[in-house]
Formats: structure tokens, C-alpha cells, sequence
């Protein structure tokens, strides 16, 4: 008489459900969608059976399931877990946990800006060092559109916020953005008033607490005031770059205050209206570039010297030694040589510039927190 194992004994439907988590009625519509298709089937009643080695891909088919992991992607885990190819399993598992963190990131923004519209004008505080923000003023005002655009042109989009900077606030730092269209510059200044230890996610300076369009003039005051590099102030009082500077954001307006007196003994407070309109939401150019396995990266360094900035574009290679300016048909990408000129002044002494692709974004990155994005000029 054959000697039945463990291994081979069948189990019951209810065993299965109670060993895995998963109900009578889950394990059917698994059967019944070609997930989890038990190991017999009687004829007569419809009973089904498990053969013991099943009960590891019902565990896992509820542990995929509780985290939200579609049915087909569920089927090719199984599968490859059958095959014993476990890094291909855990592979798919990874792709579903790095969507799952995405989502959460895109909620909790969409959260925080659900919160600011209920708050009804509630606007958000954030201290930081003057001279840290005086640097982040400079790395983005190259990028600020000239001139007024005309609001709300017929057939066209509203321009006029583009002549201004976006502020945004978030729990670890203040983000400036500036952007003509055709280029786009982004520097954040670290919060002097956010404690480690507030900061739950890893995401935090993804979550926008607030945020206003600020004019032009307010951000080059503030810069001048915070002892920004090359103010063409000649009248205005030495100023300490390391002392504060507390920023209310929000409902529509701004208002920056320098703690500690200045040279005639009183605070000074810079406050605007913000800007109208809807700033283009510069994540979606910004986030993936660098990104991909192809991306290309280069030290610049000299680069500005070389420029033909007369020049309606220049072509550029980028080398594992550097960044060339190369005839059009040894070009990687063909950029505006007077935009590249200007981002790289704000990049500083040693910058870099990454590349995906001739048609992607090309990146300009300095030392510091700002870095800048140009987009490639077609070739007629």
C-alpha cells in the first residue's frame, strides 16, 4: 500500500482558506479567473482539493492581494515562484512597492493642497538662513521670463506668472522655480525651523504646504536685502547672510521679514501680492531628468569661455572628460548658447550637465541646491 505524505495530502477548501488567510469564496474567484486552480476538482460535487505545496501561493496570492497587487501581475508572480526564478518574483514585487510609494507621495501632495483650500487663507511660516535664500534667489532669476506678458491671450495660455517666481513651502525646505518656457531653474533652501525628527517620510519636501507666484521685483529685493551677491544696492547697509529670514506664504500674497534690526534699527518686512494665474508644473520636467540608464553626465568646467553666445544654437557632446562644442553632426543635443551661458553662471565654478537624450531636457548642476534645466533647440 502506497504511503501518502504530507506533501501529497489533499486539503480542503475551508483548510486552505483558514492556513492562508483567504475566504472560501476568494479562493473560488481565484480558481475561476486561472490564478489558483486547485489540484482536483471532484466530478460529482464540485469539491475542491489543494495539494499541501499550494497553500505558499494562496499565502501569497493574499499577501499581494491585501497590498493592492493587480490579478495578472499576482499570476506572474506565481508562476515565476513555481519556476524557482524567486529575484524574477521579487523583481515584479519591487515594481509594485516603488508604484505604491509614488502613489503615496502624489496623495499626500494632492492632501496638502486639498488642506490649503480648505484652510481658507491659511498661510504657512518657514525660517531660513538669509543668505542661503539670497543664493537661491540668484540661481533661478536668470530663468524669470522678461517683460509682461499679455493675460489670458486668446487661443493661448496665461504667460504672466511666468514674469514672477513660485515660492513653495514644504516641511523641510522653501523651493524657488522660474521658468520662460524655455528653460526652467530650481533651488530649495533648507528650513532652519524643522526638526529631524518631524520629518516622518522620506518624501517630506514633496508635500507643498503652500505656495505663491511671486513678482519679480519681490524676490530681487529680498535677495538684495539678504545680501545677495553682485546688489546693485550700492546705498544699502552690510547685512549678516546667516541671520533669518521669516517667510509667510500663502493666500495669495507673500511677506518676508529679517530678524534682528538693520543699520536704522528697525526690521525690515518685504510683502507683495502673489502673482495670478497657474504656475506649469515644473515636476514633470524636472523629475525625470537624470533618471534613465542612458543618462549621460559631464563636468563643464570652462565650458561658459567657449560659447558662441551669437550663435542661434550650439551643439554639444558630452565625453567621460568633459563637455565639447562640437560641429552639428557630432552633437549629442543643441541648446540656446546665451540660455546655457546664463545657467551656467548660476551653476557656479564647477558644473555639470546631464543628459537622457537629444530630445530630453538637457540638466545644468552646480554645488549647491539649485540646478537648471534647458530644452534642446531643433535643428531647421
Amino acid at each position: 500500500m502506497p504511503v501518502t505524505t504530507d506533501h501529497d495530502r489533499l486539503l480542503t477548501i475551508g483548510e486552505v482558506a483558514r492556513a492562508s488567510g483567504l475566504s472560501a469564496s476568494a479562493l473560488r474567484f481565484y480558481d475561476r479567473e486561472g490564478v489558483l486552480v486547485p489540484a482536483d476538482v471532484d466530478a460529482l460535487t464540485g469539491y475542491r482539493r489543494y495539494a499541501a505545496r499550494q497553500l505558499r501561493a494562496a499565502r501569497l496570492v493574499a499577501s499581494l492581494r491585501r497590498v493592492g497587487m493587480p490579478l495578472a501581475e499576482v499570476s506572474v508572480v506565481l508562476e515565476q515562484d513555481a519556476r524557482g526564478e524567486v529575484q524574477a518574483a521579487r523583481d515584479v514585487v519591487a515594481a509594485h512597492e516603488q508604484r505604491l510609494v509614488e502613489g503615496l507621495r502624489d496623495a499626500r501632495a494632492e492632501i496638502a493642497r486639498t488642506l490649503g483650500l480648505l484652510g481658507d487663507g491659511d498661510r504657512c511660516r518657514a525660517r531660513v538662513r538669509a543668505g542661503d535664500l539670497a543664493d537661491a534667489v540668484r540661481a533661478v532669476r536668470f530663468a524669470v521670463a522678461p517683460g509682461v506678458p499679455v493675460a489670458g491671450a486668446p487661443g493661448g495660455p496665461d504667460l504672466t506668472v511666468l514674469t514672477g517666481v513660485l515660492v513653495e513651502v514644504t516641511r523641510d525646505a522653501v523651493r524657488l522655480v522660474a521658468t520662460d518656457r524655455y528653460r526652467l531653474a530650481v533651488a530649495e533652501v533648507p528650513r532652519a525651523d524643522t526638526r529631524r525628527e518631524e520629518l516622518r517620510a522620506a518624501d517630506a519636501s514633496e508635500v507643498v504646504l503652500a505656495s505663491v507666484v511671486a513678482p519679480v521685483a519681490w524676490a530681487d529685493e529680498l535677495a538684495a536685502r539678504c545680501g545677495a551677491t553682485g546688489s546693485s544696492e550700492s546705498d544699502a547697509p552690510e547685512r549678516d547672510a546667516s541671520r533669518l529670514v521669516v517667510l509667510d506664504v500663502g493666500a495669495g500674497a507673500l511677506a518676508a521679514r529679517l530678524e534682528g534690526p538693520d543699520a536704522g534699527g528697525v526690521a525690515h518686512v518685504v510683502e507683495a501680492q502673489g502673482v495670478s494665474g497657474t504656475f506649469p508644473d515644473h515636476r514633470v520636467i524636472v523629475e525625470p531628468v537624470g533618471t534613465s540608464v542612458s543618462a549621460v553626465s559631464a563636468l563643464a568646467a570652462g565650458l561658459a569661455s567657449r560659447l558662441p553666445v551669437e550663435a542661434d544654437r550650439v551643439g554639444l557632446a558630452l565625453r567621460v572628460d568633459g563637455v565639447e562644442v562640437v560641429p552639428d553632426t557630432e552633437a549629442d543635443v543643441f541648446v540656446d548658447p546665451e540660455f546655457l551661458h546664463e545657467a551656467l553662471a548660476a551653476a557656479g565654478p564647477t558644473p555639470t550637465l546631464v543628459l537622457d537624450g537629444p530630445t530630453r531636457p538637457l540638466a545644468v548642476r552646480g554645488a549647491g541646491a539649485g540646478f537648471s534645466v534647458l530644452m534642446p533647440v531643433a535643428v531647421a
